[in-house]
């Protein structure tokens, strides 16, 4: 299995400082200096008005992050340390998110302003220290206690912690890299189905298979008794598979105000958010567990449409560590269309430098604390597209409906128009009939005509 090495270098553990005023949860930050001589980013000093919820929240994200909900029969898994979860602060949000050793879930905590008293005090991405200790710890956390959080290092934890430095050196594998830039890319295609109020939410859970690890999808159903779950595709259903990677959400639902569940149009992934006074936890699922988002090749078409590098670092200069990025605004403000700015962020975001808010329906920006200049072959499809680009390899037959052939392995491919979308003969679109994003031939067509009849507009 492809992986790059990463090592998170902590200036101390995680873990609960007691204090006269209360217990103060320190979150050690890893240092994006390799040589470890810069100090350690110092994002939040203040006070957890909801102790017990938070702790649970970020108890719930370790819980994703250290969960495999597939392995392939032909294989055996790998032991691999666990990925810490990433925080990012800016613009009085902290946001807490992290993904399964399977690809297959993304869990995403965001902590509003009204869930502290204090202040963000820096912008960054950073991963967090997240010990066995220190995840006792928050089991055991009592709202009568109080809860101080710190993310970053200040006096108090430099004076209790020392010089000691924690490291881990952890694989990536590159699956999990694509995976956490890849699903901002659904959450963006993704509308919202349904909603529940917390009660609501709770009584249906319950009803749900408490092991189901079945290849039979089920369609989550609203009505005006209540939802309910069928075998078979519903318009108004949502698709899940394998229901088990809903339980994060159970032990939570009594605290919750209520649930929304996204999903997009072709149902290929879903998103269930769960709202609380001063917070929100997004779960993001895959359309089966076995297919991680990190094959799914949603980006491909604006990363091969968008031609004008200009408008991409014209986008990029004006990332300020936004919690919410208003894309009209910004398009105006640019003297660009908002089709163009829009894919100029899906580009942002399949680069790991923008995330997808599917409650509030825009992007924010963060930049994931990895080395992805280092990752290869981040997106194989891209690469074979422009490679068959750069050779020539696709011969226009007719513009509309669009017809072409593609030169490709010794074989010549067939690309049609039919009923709106380009369909191939290639092995590829046999197997997953464009539910995984374009092939590669696909893209090199769609790109090719897009340059021949640039008054088509994109397809």
């Amino acid at each position: 299995m492809s992986a790059v090495a990463h090592a998170y270098r902590y200036a101390h553990a995680s873990a609960t400082v007691t204090e006269p005023a209360g217990p103060r949860l320190s979150l050690a930050t890893s240092s994006p200096q390799t040589d470890g001589s810069a100090a350690h980013p110092h994002f939040f000093e203040g006070r957890l008005l909801q102790p017990r919820l938070c702790a649970e929240l970020l108890s719930a994200v370790h819980l994703v992050v250290g969960s495999r909900f597939f392995t392939p029969a032909n294989s055996v898994a790998r032991a691999i340390a666990l990925a810490d979860p990433v925080v990012t602060a800016g613009g009085e949000l902290l946001r807490f998110e992290g993904f399964s050793a399977c690809c297959s879930c993304y869990v995403r905590v965001d902590l509003l302003p009204e869930s502290y008293d204090g202040q963000v005090v820096g912008k960054g991405t950073t991963n967090v220290d997240f010990n066995a200790p220190m995840r006792a710890a928050l089991a055991r956390l009592r709202d009568a206690d109080g809860l101080s959080l710190s993310v970053g290092r200040d006096a108090l934890t430099l004076e209790s912690g020392g010089s000691e430095v924690v490291e881990r050196k952890v694989a990536l594998p590159l699956r999990w890299l694509r995976g956490m830039v890849e699903v901002q890319s659904y959450l963006a295609g993704m509308r919202r189905r349904f909603e529940l109020k917390g009660l609501e939410a709770l009584h249906f859970f319950r009803t749900l298979p408490k092991a189901s690890t079945s290849r039979t999808p089920l369609w989550m159903v609203p009505s005006p008794k209540g939802p309910f779950t069928t075998t078979r595709p519903h318009p108004q259903g949502v698709r899940v598979t394998d229901t088990s990677r809903l339980r994060v959400l159970e032990a939570l639902l009594p605290k919750a105000q209520g649930l929304v569940v996204h999903a997009d149009e072709a149902q290929q992934a879903s998103a269930w958010v769960l709202g609380f006074p001063g917070a929100r936890l997004t779960l993001a699922l895959s359309a089966e567990p076995w297919r991680g988002f990190s094959g799914e090749g949603q980006a491909l078409r604006a990363l091969m449409r968008m031609n004008d590098e200009r408008a991409v670092a014209q986008v990029r200069a004006q990332l300020n560590w936004q919690p919410l990025i208003d894309t009209p605004a910004l398009a105006q403000m640019l003297g660009a269309a908002v089709s163009s700015v829009d894919d100029s962020l899906r580009i942002l975001g399949a680069s790991g430098l923008v995330g997808f808010d599917v409650a509030e329906g825009r992007y924010f920006h963060r930049v994931l604390p990895f080395d992805l200049s280092s990752v290869e072959d981040m997106h194989p499809r891209l690469a074979d597209a422009r490679e068959l680009l750069a050779r020539g390899a696709v011969s226009i037959a007719k513009s509309s409906p669009l017809e072409a052939q593609v030169a490709s392995g010794g074989t010549v491919h067939s690309v049609r128009e039919i009923d709106g979308e380009l369909r191939c003969t290639c092995p590829w679109y046999a197997k997953h009939q464009g539910e995984r994003g374009p092939c590669k031939h696909v893209l090199a067509v769609e790109a090719t005509a897009a340059t021949i009849f640039p008054t088509e507009g994109a397809r």
